[in-house]
């Protein structure tokens, strides 16, 4: 075990259990079944699709550590904190527009009626960058890191902000980027029970979902990349009976 000095960092796509599990809010007679677990598939293919552009976003600057559902946990150690963190704003800025462009190619999936095709837009990312001290570990063969800075990350997502979208800096890594004269933030603080007070620096991006363009393929194009994407036919017929 060995405690290090580095960077914690939490991408977090928000609206994704109310999206995983929108077909629970349908009841179809006779086809119900079929059709939520058609959802569910296809809701589990487009977030598993986003959290790798999550990765790649903010690969080679940063670590994936491990999946946690609708997150990524990514992690880094540098040799000059203070230059890394400037880099790494400038990433985590990328995140939302490489995040909404992903979704944007995404949409010939919205062909499909299933429920979480039809509100693929309504997902959002948060992205919650932390530095402090952390212990690295092996379990099993596998890398885990732990300690109450890790703690205290993932507790922010849990936090006062009234959006589904933004970034959100604690007081360390704000002040080794300067990112409150870079970038247009909002300071308050963020109180646990257990941890205590926490500064924290809040930026809201730039609308990224009005991207939408018209698509000038056909609808018969946009049904076959539809399919080609989920790797199976489609009942037409049967989500046409649903969506009634």
């Amino acid at each position: 075990m060995q405690e290090v000095q580095g960077f914690i960092v939490l991408l977090d796509i928000s609206g994704y259990t109310r999206y995983i599990r929108s077909h629970n809010l349908r009841h179809v007679p006779g086809i119900g079944k079929r059709f939520r677990e058609m959802s569910e598939a296809h809701g589990e293919k487009v977030v598993s699709d986003l959290l790798e552009t999550l990765i790649n976003a903010t690969s080679p600057l940063l670590r994936p550590e491990k999946l946690e559902g609708d997150a990524v946990l990514l992690t880094a150690i540098a040799e000059d904190d203070q230059a890394f963190a400037v880099k790494l704003i400038d990433c985590l800025q990328g995140v939302f527009e490489a995040f909404h462009k992903r979704i944007e190619e995404l949409m010939f999936v919205q062909t499909c009626m299933c429920d979480c095709c039809s509100h693929m837009r309504a997902l959002k990312i948060k992205a919650i960058a932390h530095h402090g001290p952390y212990l690295l570990k092996t379990v099993a063969g596998f890398r885990e890191i732990a300690g109450q800075e890790v703690i205290r990350a993932h507790r922010l997502l849990k936090n006062e902000v009234d959006s589904n979208e933004y970034l959100m800096l604690t007081d360390a890594v704000a002040n080794l980027a300067g990112a409150s004269e870079t970038l247009s933030m909002t300071s308050h603080e963020e109180t646990d029970p257990d941890l205590g007070q926490t500064t924290v620096w809040v930026h809201f991006p730039d609308d990224h979902s009005g991207l939408d363009k018209a698509n000038p393929d056909s609808a018969f194009s946009r049904w076959r990349q539809m399919e080609r994407y989920f790797g199976e036919h489609i009942d037409r017929e049967a989500l046409i009976s649903a969506a009634k």
